[in-house]
């Protein structure tokens, strides 16, 4: 990730090299992004770019990182329908055209990126940002929701949190290894997938409310 350097700019310039950064990303495919690109699109000197950053990787994963924040943020603080439909729709649940709020059209376009970029570039994006960044996070929507009585009394929540975060990772993997863009068709697997998965954690009822409650939502 970045250097303190970087974090100890003012925030308008954060925000200016991050807004600059995406744009490239998201207009040129990964490998295609030269060093020269980088810092042409960045108008920055090479030194001034190494204290700040690794790589062209350690650029991406700052991106990525600032738009699951963002998201996850957004969700943490409203209310538990929406805590729900966060944890059923994933960290990255507008790449596969389910929830895209708060994240604005440039952020959309980013995180759809996740689908095309060099598995090790993916990999380290999962090892370095969405595994560190959703854990905690799952862990407390995991204990509200056992405090307001969805869960079933035998779910281990370590084991479903390493599930959770996994599970975006190995579903975007699924479709690159078949070669799957049609984004409602990868909505499809995806519902099926957490429908999967929130069938065996929550009580009978509250499953039932739970499935009404993110259909309004999305009416």
């Amino acid at each position: 990730m970045p250097t303190n350097t970087f974090f100890r700019l003012n925030e308008a310039r954060r925000e200016e090299i991050s807004n600059r950064a995406m744009h490239l990303f998201v207009d040129h495919l990964y490998e295609d992004i030269t060093m020269k690109m980088v810092l042409d699109r960045l108008s920055m000197h090479p030194g001034t770019f190494y204290r700040y950053f690794e790589d062209k990787d350690d650029l991406y994963c700052l991106l990525i990182r600032n738009v699951t924040q963002k998201r996850a943020a957004y969700f943490n603080n409203s209310n538990e329908d929406s805590l729900l439909q966060f944890f059923f729709t994933g960290l990255f649940g507008n790449v596969n055209g389910i929830v895209t709020e708060p994240l604005n059209e440039l952020e959309i376009k980013l995180t759809e990126t996740l689908l095309y970029i060099p598995e090790d570039i993916l990999l380290k994006v999962y090892l370095n940002v969405l595994k560190g960044e959703s854990f905690p996070l799952i862990k407390d929507i995991l204990r509200r929701m056992r405090v307001d009585g969805y869960l079933r009394p035998d779910i281990d929540d370590d084991l479903i949190s390493f599930m959770f975060e996994s599970m975006q990772f190995n579903l975007v993997m699924f479709f690159r290894e078949f070669d799957i863009k049609d984004s409602k068709l990868q909505h499809k697997i995806s519902k099926y997938f957490t429908d999967f998965m929130s069938h065996g954690l929550l009580e009978d009822h509250k499953y039932s409310e739970m499935v009404s409650e993110l259909k309004k939502a999305k009416e």
